[in-house]
């Protein structure tokens, strides 16, 4: 696609406007350079900057492996451990045997659906709208078991409570949703999801890893039976660490998939036998110090209060909405009946989403998401090949917003 040299004249004026902004929100201050805008969080969150701090000063004054000798460095390494896991527990009002900290969802996912009754005639009840890291693992699972793997559809969002209670068999082994979806960023009432499977005997396995951070968590009622997420979406913390909760009646039962390292009590020629509590789960050398940063984003979080921030990201997404309603030749990715959170996608018939995202990153310094998004099923159910997706976090502004809408205009109105 050309664009005339007056598109360019007149991007270029506007490119001023788009050079400062201030990396200060909610009194936190982020990693993030005061011109850029990051409304990407939904793949990778950006972290306050003292949670870097905690994790230089953690590898400052202690390297030590938890679980692992009677020396100093060891004992401080495991005293901190459950240190972090007692605060992270009391963000969702946990028991800290209840949390285990393993390297990424993906592993968590594969220990939860390993756990499962497979016996007889077997179903995984799940979404199209579900990512990859979630439909990956229940794929892979359900060709070793022969497990047949039953997909609900975007139209059963909009009354997914009843969907799931018609869909709900004897042969149902598992459901297994996120609270907020990847690709479309439809938000799920959890709470009533995990009612439902309660009183129909079914295992309930709920990815938080895209809501988590952006709304208040508490399971003391109507809990699901598994809850995985990462951390470093929307949790703010980094790469390389996810967490699990269990339901405390399912700790006796549940035997991980992964298993070695710190995990192991004792281990002859054919057999071994694991830790007690959370250790069991926790396999190999664990990442200390991005739990140490993981702890120190939610906490500061949870400082911030979860309640406030929901309502703020609720306004934020208004905004981009009415940019978005503003912007010609554009369509935003809603479906009627459906609640939605932090996450939005939205599609051109005239201009390549790629080319829409590097052209607001050339332009104006705003990172978007452009592509399958992970989706792939997603984007097979509404005919899309791509899209292009806008996250945001309690670091992003009105101003950045107001910015994002108005270089998306122009650039729309040029084509």
């Amino acid at each position: 696609m050309m664009f005339s040299n007056k598109y360019f004249i007149i991007v270029h004026v506007l490119f001023s406007l788009y050079m400062s902004n201030n990396r200060q929100n909610f009194d936190l201050e982020f990693s993030l350079p005061d011109e850029d805008i990051y409304l990407d969080s939904a793949t990778l969150g950006r972290l306050p900057t003292s949670s870097i701090k905690k994790i230089q000063d953690f590898y400052e004054t202690n390297i030590g492996g938890t679980i692992r000798g009677t020396h100093r460095l060891a004992i401080e390494a495991s005293k901190i451990l459950e240190e972090k896991r007692n605060a992270i527990s009391r963000v969702f009002s946990i028991a800290p045997n209840q949390l285990s900290f393993l390297p990424s969802r993906e592993v968590a996912i594969l220990n939860s659906l390993f756990y499962l009754d497979k016996s007889g005639k077997s179903k995984i009840l799940t979404s199209v709208l579900e990512d990859h890291s979630i439909l990956a693992p229940i794929i892979k699972i359900s060709e070793l078991y022969n497990l047949e793997i039953d997909f609900l559809s975007l139209k059963d969002e909009e009354n997914l409570v009843d969907k799931l209670n018609e869909r709900i068999s004897s042969e149902t082994k598992a459901v297994v949703l996120s609270s907020l979806t990847l690709g479309m960023g439809v938000k799920r009432n959890w709470r009533s999801i995990s009612k439902i499977c309660e009183e129909k005997e079914v295992p309930f396995i709920l990815d938080i890893s895209n809501s988590v951070g952006h709304e208040p968590y508490d399971f003391t009622q109507h809990s699901p039976d598994i809850v995985l997420s990462s951390g470093s979406s929307g949790a703010l913390g980094p790469p390389g660490i996810a967490f699990q909760i269990l339901a405390e009646d399912i700790d006796k039962t549940f035997e991980p998939f992964l298993v070695g390292g710190g995990s192991i009590v004792s281990l002859n020629t054919n057999s071994f036998k694991l830790l007690s509590g959370s250790n069991k789960y926790e396999p190999g050398q664990l990442n200390l110090a991005a739990i140490v940063g993981l702890e120190n984003s939610l906490t500061e979080l949870k400082n911030i209060g979860f309640e406030k921030i929901q309502s703020y990201e609720t306004k934020l997404r208004d905004h981009i909405i009415d940019g978005l309603n503003d912007a010609s030749k554009i369509s935003l990715m809603e479906s009627d009946g459906v609640e939605y959170g932090p996450i939005l996608s939205f599609m051109s018939e005239e201009i390549d989403a790629h080319d829409i995202a590097i052209i607001l990153e050339d332009l104006g310094k705003i990172s978007v998401r452009s592509g399958a998004l992970c989706s792939h099923l997603f984007m097979d159910e509404i005919g899309m090949d791509s899209l292009i997706q806008v996250s945001t976090h309690v670091y992003n502004t009105e101003e950045d917003i107001r910015k994002f809408n108005e270089l998306l205009r122009s650039i729309m109105e040029e084509i």
